[in-house]
């Protein structure tokens, strides 16, 4: 008969929310985990499932949850989830600044729909590469990326403990960049085409200012926006393949940011 001292059960229920707390918190931050489409009961219920599962895998810590120390050790776990899926997160929110920009360059920028991702309206081209990032993402098995990630911090950075490198911070900060950046490259292409042919409108209307040449050059804009579109697909889809295993690498030194590494 197995004997089961109050001290093993707490211990495991200490490393049982500790685990529950970093997994969740990443769940709340990361893409696809955190979509609208996916509602909270099957999110508490994911999250235990995989608690019980990496629990076994990862040192029981000698806290008590009760204390201030098992608050501020509740906080950090908090903190590393939020980090890791925030991370990743950055580069769905540079694909949605791209879709953005070349919205309101092709002159579709009032055409809004509800997002499935974040249950707010943004305009259909960025939620067109937003699907298009979603299924580029599952394909190179972010969901999984971000699971063995999650992981992986706990060697690096174990439970229990009550402080984090303030270097963790800065990389955050510096993957943050990252929005800009990609968004702009992505964007690049559409609007800077678009941007050419609005001057060969405006300089049409000052050659024949007689000519309405605004009532076409709207549509055009359109079907030209919509025709790039179409051609820069396949660069996109790689563009954004590297987007995602950039995003990949940068969770990685936020986790060894925050170990002091």
């Amino acid at each position: 008969m197995i004997a089961l001292e109050d001290k093993t059960l707490f211990d495991g229920l200490a490393a049982f929310m500790l685990v529950s707390v970093r997994l969740g918190a990443m769940m709340l931050a990361a893409p696809f985990y955190s979509a609208a489409a996916i509602s909270i009961p099957v999110r508490v219920l994911l999250t235990v499932t995989l608690s019980i599962v990496m629990i076994g895998a990862v040192p029981v810590p000698q806290v008590d949850v009760l204390s201030w120390q098992g608050a501020i050790a509740l906080g950090r776990e908090a903190l590393i989830g939020i980090a890791i899926g925030f991370v990743m997160q950055l580069a769905f929110a540079a694909i949605t600044v791209a879709g953005e920009q070349i919205s309101f360059a092709t002159g579709l920028g009032f055409a809004a729909m509800v997002d499935p991702q974040t249950g707010m309206q943004s305009p259909v081209i960025a939620q067109f590469l937003s699907v298009v990032l979603v299924l580029v993402f599952l394909s190179l098995d972010g969901h999984h990326v971000l699971l063995r990630q999650l992981a992986a911090s706990f060697s690096v950075l174990p439970l229990g403990g009550t402080s984090l490198d303030p270097k963790m911070w800065l990389a955050i900060l510096q993957s943050a960049a990252l929005v800009f950046s990609a968004g702009f490259l992505v964007a690049l292409p559409v609007v800077v085409a678009l941007t050419l042919i609005n001057l060969v409108v405006g300089m049409l209307t000052r050659l024949a200012p007689q000519m309405n040449i605004f009532s076409v050059g709207f549509p055009v804009t359109i079907v030209v926006g919509l025709v790039l579109m179409v051609v820069a697909v396949p660069g996109i889809g790689q563009t954004i393949s590297g987007l995602v295993e950039e995003a990949a690498r940068r969770m990685r030194e936020v986790v060894m940011a925050g170990a002091g590494a």
